[in-house]
């Protein structure tokens, strides 16, 4: 399944290099409905060694507004930013809406 991603979306010139270092690899493991396990993603990446480090870059990553958290450790990728073929791209914008709304 490939992926649509918003170039112009990743150059938020408001993230650090870190930061926008990790919006590749969010994209492109995150699964069809742009979701991603926090726990999961830190162990795949793991060239960031410091958790508190890690805390750092997703903060940054979520007041950019690239992620929102749906539930404990599952997150949700931006659809503004990607997304994958044969998902509803609507429907993933309106979940994505609801989520954010709810956490802001």
């Amino acid at each position: 399944m490939s992926k649509n991603i918003n170039v112009e979306m990743t150059g938020n010139n408001t993230l650090s290099r870190t930061a926008c270092a990790l919006l590749l690899p969010l994209t492109l493991l995150a699964n069809p409905n742009n979701e991603i396990n926090k726990e999961e993603f830190i162990e795949i990446v793991g060239w960031i060694k410091d958790y508190r480090t890690w805390g750092k870059y997703w903060k940054e990553l979520e007041d950019g507004g690239i992620l929102v958290q749906v539930a404990g450790t599952k997150w949700m990728v931006c659809p503004h930013m990607c997304y994958s073929d044969g998902v509803s791209h609507n429907d993933l914008i309106t979940k994505w809406n609801e989520v954010y709304n709810a956490t802001n």
